[in-house]
C-alpha cells in the first residue's frame, strides 16, 4: 500500500523550469561560464558540490556576493502548479508522509514546504557568513543525477519499503528516484527518457491527476 510520496519542486509543485536559472538570471551570471560549468559536471570533471560552488561565483558584484535576503527575493514570487495545493492537502489528510526531494534550492524548497505542510525536505544550499552574506561554500544534499540516494535514505529514516514510495518527477535526472520508487509518476514530461521509464504518464498540468494513480 502507497504511504509516502515524493516530489520533484520544479515543474511538478510549482512553475519553475529550474531555481538555479531563476537566480542566474537575477544575478545576470555569465552565460558562456554557466555552460561550461555544467559541461564540466556531465562530464565528471567536477562533482556537483564543485558546481554549486563555481556557479555561485558567478553571482559576484564588485567582488562581493550577494545576502541571504536577496536570494530569497529572487526566489518568492513562485507559483503553484494548478492543483497542487489541493492536491497536497488530500494527500495530507489521507495520513501520507509527504516529501520534496530537489536538486534546486533549499530556500525555495523551504517556502513552498511551509506554505502547503511538506516538513521533510532535501535540497540543495549554501553557507553564510555571520552577516547573511554568501560565503561561496555549498550545502550539497541532492546529486542532480543520484536522486536514488535520497529515496534510500528516507526509505532509512521512515522505516519504508520501496513499495511503500511513490514518486513524482518530471525528467530524465528523476528516473533514479523513479527505480528506488514502488510506483512513479511522470508529471509533464519534459523528455522521452523519464516517459519510457515511468510507470505512468500524465500530460495535464494539473496535479489533482496524480491522485487517480495513489491507493487513498
Amino acid at each position: 500500500m502507497d504511504r509516502a510520496i515524493v516530489f520533484d519542486l520544479d515543474g511538478v509543485i510549482i512553475e519553475s523550469h529550474s531555481s538555479w536559472e531563476r537566480l542566474h538570471e537575477y544575478f545576470g551570471a555569465d552565460e558562456v561560464k554557466r555552460k561550461e560549468n555544467m559541461r564540466r559536471y556531465f562530464s565528471k570533471e567536477i562533482d556537483y558540490g564543485q558546481w554549486i560552488r563555481e556557479d555561485v561565483s558567478l553571482w559576484r558584484v564588485k567582488e562581493s556576493l550577494p545576502h541571504r535576503a536577496s536570494i530569497e527575493d529572487a526566489l518568492k514570487n513562485y507559483v503553484f502548479i494548478e492543483g497542487a495545493e489541493d492536491c497536497i492537502r488530500t494527500l495530507k489528510d489521507n495520513d501520507f508522509e509527504l516529501f520534496i526531494v530537489s536538486a534546486g534550492i533549499d530556500l525555495l524548497a523551504n517556502m513552498v514546504g511551509e506554505k502547503v505542510g511538506i516538513k521533510n525536505i532535501w535540497a540543495n544550499g549554501f553557507q553564510y557568513d555571520d552577516m547573511g552574506y554568501l560565503t561561496g561554500g555549498d550545502v550539497w544534499r541532492v546529486d542532480l543525477l543520484r536522486k536514488d540516494i535520497v529515496i534510500d535514505q528516507i526509505r532509512n529514516n521512515f522505516g519504508l519499503r520501496k513499495e511503500d514510495i511513490v514518486s513524482i518527477g518530471d525528467s530524465k535526472y528523476d528516473i533514479p528516484m523513479f527505480q528506488a520508487s514502488g510506483l512513479s509518476l511522470a508529471f509533464d514530461p519534459k523528455d522521452e527518457e523519464v516517459i519510457k521509464e515511468a510507470d505512468f504518464v500524465i500530460c495535464e498540468r494539473n496535479l489533482l491527476r496524480i491522485l487517480e494513480y495513489i491507493d487513498l
